[in-house]
Order: structure tokens, then sequence, then C-alpha cells
């Protein structure tokens, strides 16, 4: 029987002893009002322990599968090295599905337990050694010889003995990462799940003023799951789980698909605290932990144990992540000068003036645009800027797939998804033609997806004021994708914006429209309908 299992199983057996005793206590003194009392409380503790302890039995039952061989009693011992066999019982059983955010913690009080885990393989004498000077390390280490996990009893020993002098944050990161991300790696060495990818917070600086990344980011398949912040002083410790929730904290569906919570560390002084934040509530922090030491050898192993932990997590938590996730801090660069740089739930756009000069005469009717249309679902909207330092700046949200023509069969799959699109790129019409403006550049490329049914008009910076007469000198010369007769009187229109709809519709990647959806096109094409009318029209009633 898995140890983890069998040592709750034996915690609730010695609870249930207790709470047994205890009322039977209560009932010799039941005339005793202050013994009553102190026996009432012990029992209500009592239940409470039990309670939790059957909860936490409960969830290991759940996740864990039985196992298909007793511990490492049973491993091979020969003269090769069998530290990838060592690590496939290190890492059993897997999850068969994804913990819940609500089952983690019990998950990682299990594996703290004495027995939580298979005991680590280190060279004999050091085991001998460690075992007379402290009994109990005969359930976090074992001999080498009883596993011939040699490559891995060499980095044990390696991490349990080195020396971790005290000094700047990147010297206390550099800890971290000897004793868990080396250890993450290691098992990923063997193990082959997750090919993970390290990232510390240096040699980045546009990046990281910008976005303000955490000090240690762990990417799985170019997604964020594994973060942490590192201080100097052990009295900043609560300052670094502050800033776990302000580097990073929320996610987005198309990036992060259907991961429910991140873990995190915090360390300060050398003390480590393991973290949670959700997807729901990202503002706050659940603490998983209490603080472990990387100065001393048991919070050094405690801190291996939740390496192997995390790794079993990570590796099924990566199946939630979707399938095209774009990675975070990518970057598209456009002809037109633009850059494009993906954060978590938001994008920045920066673009050289030197290939756009117009967006310097542009910048205060541009902040002007986004200001009076921060309200709207169905548009682009800033959650910083625009502003001009040496290139025209933006952040952008919500994050979302871009629908290039070559996509849009994937993106778009049925005549709803079609019916949802156009509806969503009215209603930002409605908003930006109630602000005054007009967008001129309405094309497939411009509008995201940013769930099923939910898109989003982009790339505000081709707006101009409603009703303004077209000049070459003031907004260069027509878009590419105008149809003919766009212009009314030279000038541009509400009705200018629905023709390019209409243009829209008739793209050959799309489903084939009805008799009522081609009249629709029709219509705007035309210029025989208003937005409003065109929110209401049968087509979209469907």
């Amino acid at each position: 029987m898995d140890g983890q299992l069998e040592a709750v199983r034996q915690e609730i057996r010695y609870v249930k002893g207790k709470i047994a005793k205890t009322e039977q206590n209560l009932a010799e003194h039941a005339h005793n009002a202050e013994k009553e009392k102190s026996f009432l409380d012990l029992l209500l503790s009592l239940n409470n322990q039990l309670s939790g302890l059957q909860e936490e039995k409960n969830i290991l039952l759940r996740h864990q599968a039985p196992m298909r061989q007793e511990p490492h009693q049973q491993l091979q011992t020969c003269d090769e090295d069998l530290t990838g066999q060592y690590v496939r019982h290190l890492l059993e059983p897997a999850f068969s599905s994804v913990p819940t955010a609500a089952e983690i913690p019990a998950l990682f009080q299990s594996a703290l337990r004495i027995s939580g885990t298979l005991p680590f393989p280190v060279p004999d004498v050091f085991y001998e050694s460690q075992r007379r000077q402290d009994g109990d390390m005969k359930h976090y280490l074992a001999p080498v010889s009883q596993s011939a996990a040699v490559k891995f009893s060499s980095k044990l020993h390696d991490v349990l003995t080195k020396s971790f002098p005290a000094g700047t944050e990147m010297v206390q990161a550099g800890h971290f990462d000897q004793l868990v991300c080396e250890m993450l790696e290691l098992l990923d060495q063997y193990a082959g799940r997750l090919n993970l990818k390290r990232k510390r917070n240096e040699g980045e600086a546009s990046l990281t003023l910008s976005a303000k990344r955490p000090d240690l980011c762990l990417l799985v398949r170019d997604a964020l799951l594994f973060k942490g912040e590192d201080k100097t002083d052990e009295s900043n410790l609560n300052q670094a789980v502050a800033e776990l929730k302000q580097k990073m904290r929320r996610w987005s569906q198309s990036y992060h698909g259907k991961v429910e919570f991140l873990l995190c560390y915090a360390m300060a002084g050398g003390h480590v605290r393991i973290c949670m934040l959700r997807r729901e509530d990202a503002d706050s922090c659940q603490v998983l932990s209490g603080d472990h030491s990387i100065y001393d050898i048991r919070g050094r192993i405690e801190l291996l144990r939740i390496a192997v932990l995390l790794y079993r997590i990570l590796a099924i938590q990566q199946t939630q992540l979707p399938s095209d996730a774009v990675p975070l801090g990518s970057q598209r660069v456009f002809s037109s000068g633009t850059t494009i740089t993906v954060m978590e739930d938001y994008v920045i756009k920066r673009v050289d003036l030197q290939k756009q000069k117009h967006l310097v005469d542009q910048l205060s009717e541009l902040q002007m645009l986004y200001k009076a249309t921060a309200a709207s679902k169905h548009l682009i909207r800033s959650k910083d800027g625009p502003y001009i330092h040496t290139k025209y700046t933006v952040s952008l949200y919500p994050f979302g797939e871009q629908l290039w023509p070559e996509n849009l069969t994937v993106r778009i799959t049925s005549m709803a998804q079609l019916q949802a699109a156009i509806r969503c790129i009215l209603h930002a019409l409605k908003d930006l033609h109630a602000a005054n403006f007009a967008h001129t550049d309405i094309r497939w490329p411009n509008v995201i997806k940013c769930s099923s049914n939910a898109f989003c008009l982009i790339d505000l910076e081709t707006a101009v004021e409603l009703g303004c007469k077209w000049s070459d000198a003031k907004h260069g010369p027509r878009r590419i994708c105008w149809p003919d007769k766009i212009l009314t009187r030279g000038k541009y229109t509400e009705k200018s914006d629905l023709m390019l709809v209409g243009q829209m519709l008739k793209q050959p990647e799309l489903p084939s429209l009805d008799e009522a959806g081609d009249l629709f096109a029709k219509q705007l094409l035309a210029k025989s309908i208003s937005v409003e009318s065109a929110l209401h029209h049968v087509w979209l009633q469907s």
C-alpha cells in the first residue's frame, strides 16, 4: 500500500482511539463542569482533525492508483545505475485527473509527512551518519545500495551537503534553483513528461519594466505554470508573497486553457514558502506549506519532496493547456513597423514612428478614443497608454486569437460562430460610432477570438473622426481593403464601416451564407442599413 495513504490511515486510527478515550473521560466526569468543558473542547478539536484526515484520505484514494510494487526494498540492486527505474517509482502513482485547487493543500500536507514519499537514495556512508544523528532520517533517506540510483544519489548528496552562503537576492535564487529547479530537471531527464524551461528575471530589461515579470518563471510548453519571488532579508518574506499576487497574476483562456491554479514560491533570507494562486481569485494567495530553510538538511529534504509533488502536478496540469497556446513573451513583427509582444492576459503594441509618422499627430485623438471606449466589451481596450517615448506604445486587452484568412476555417467553424462574430463586430462599431469615431480598416485580421462565441475588434490606430473629409495628406492613402464608393461625398461615415463588414461576409473561407445572410451582406454593401438595424436583422436572430 502506498506510504502516503498508509500514514494517513494510521493517523486516522490514532485519532479515533483518542476520541474514544476522550468520550470515556467525558462520561466519567459528567458532573465536573470544568473538566467536562475541557474534554468537550478536546473532543471538538479531535473531530475536526479526523474530518481533515478523512478528506485527505479520500483525495489520495481518488488520485492514486494501486502501486505495482512495494517501496524501495523491492527495487533491484545491481552494479548499473538504475536512476531511471527509481524515478519512475518516485513519481508513482501518476494522477489520473488534475487535482482541483481545493484538493491541493491536502496533497502538500501529505507529501511532507514522515512517510510522504519514497526515501531519497544517498551514499551509504552519508546515510549511516545522518541516521545516527537523527533517527527520523531513515524515513527521508535510504542507502543507495538499495536502489542503485547512483546518479540520483550523487545529485542528492551534492545539494544536501553543499554550503549555501547568505548573499544577495540573486545568490539565494541560485540556491533555490539548485534545490528545486534542478531536481525538477533531473526528474524530467528520466521521466520526460514536461520539457521544462526555466527563466530568471535578468537580462531582459524592456520586458521586465513593461510587464513586471516574476523573479522565476518555469514554463511548460511555453506556458507559465510555476513562478517565484526572491528577497534578501527574511523580514521581507511577506513582501515576496505580496509580489506573487502583483506580477503576472491573471491568465487568459487562450494562453492557459483550463488551468485552474498556479503554484508558486516566495523566498526571503533563505526561507521558502510554497503558495497557490487561483484563477477565479488571483488577488489572494493561499499558503500551502510552512517556511522551509535552505540552510538545514531537513528543510532541504522538505523542498526536494515538494519538487517531486510539484513535478507530478505539473505533468497532469499541462493536459489543461490549449494545443496552440501562444508562448509568453513571444513577439510578432509586421512590415508596417508594428511589434506585438504577448503577455499573460494582454499584449504590448509598439509602433516604429519612422514607418507610421501620422501617429505622432494622432496621439491625443487616440488617447481620447481609448478613454471614450474603455467600457466596451467588443472593442480592444487600453491597460496602459497610448504614449510615445521612442515608439508609439499601448498595452491592450483582452488577449485572443487573431483571425487571419489562413485560419478562419479553424477559428470560425459554424454559421452560429460566424453570426456571433458579426454580432460582436456590430456592437463594437456601435460603441465606436457613439464616441464619434470610425474604424476604417475592418477586416478579419483585425478581429480576435476571445472564446468560442466572443470576438473583439482591434487595431484602433486606424480610427478617424466620423464624417471627416478623407485626405491623403492627413490620413494616408485609401485602405487597400476598401470597396468602391465607400466614401460619401469624400467623407468617411458610419455606413462606410458597415460596407467593410458586408465585404467580410463574402470571404470564401467562411461558411456559405443562406438567403437571409446573403441579403444582409448586400444591404451592408449597399449602405442601405444602419448599425442598429443590422443588429436586429433577421439573419442575426436565427
